[in-house]
């Protein structure tokens, strides 16, 4: 076990608990002393999807790290192509989302016109992740709006592909309807 979780584990037991984390963190190095642990989070599933190109919630990424463990094949241990692996099926299910919950989508995201090479970005890896979704929705939209009858894309920011693969579409039949949101069917293998 890493000394920062023994740590986080202590802070968060001498909270919840009021007692000394410091007392807790001397029980747990105790406890730890002759074991190993190699502790996998969200946060590395989470990275795997950036690298994959894929938006995902918290929510799914805390239910793929349990169905990893959950398979785990104790011969092969878990690595990062074991996430890779179980994100290679994985698809958010926009339509399922709410305005309300599209904050709760983690990623970079990508927003450009058809025709058009220049992209704005919205948000950064590793440290601005969570809750860009909605700023660059409604980025789109604008851009929809501003020229009618042509396709604005929405994607994930780019990682191993050369060229941006859009996940959303939006498209404006005038300057003052509201966009068409669809959803790419774009196979990363074409």
């Amino acid at each position: 076990m890493y000394d920062y979780m023994l740590e986080e584990m202590a802070e968060a037991i001498g909270r919840e608990c009021h007692v000394d984390q410091n007392d807790v963190l001397r029980v747990l190095g105790q406890y730890w002393q002759d074991k190993i642990a190699h502790v996998w989070q969200v946060e590395d599933v989470l990275e795997a999807a950036h690298r994959a190109e894929k938006p995902i919630t918290r929510e799914d990424a805390q239910l793929i790290l349990q169905e990893v463990f959950h398979e785990l094949d104790s011969e092969m241990g878990i690595t990062w192509l074991t996430l890779d692996v179980a994100l290679e099926e994985y698809e958010l299910a926009f339509h399922e989302l709410t305005s309300e919950t599209h904050k709760q989508v983690v990623g970079v995201f990508e927003v450009w016109r058809l025709h058009d090479p220049i992209s704005t970005q919205f948000g950064l890896f590793p440290d601005q992740m969570n809750g860009n979704l909605p700023e660059a929705m409604e980025y789109a939209k604008q851009m929809a709006r501003q020229v009618p009858g042509v396709l604005v894309f929405l994607g994930p920011e780019r990682y191993a592909s050369e060229v941006n693969e859009p996940w959303l579409t939006f498209l404006a039949v005038d300057e003052h309807s509201e966009p068409v949101i669809s959803v790419c069917q774009i196979s990363k293998e074409e």
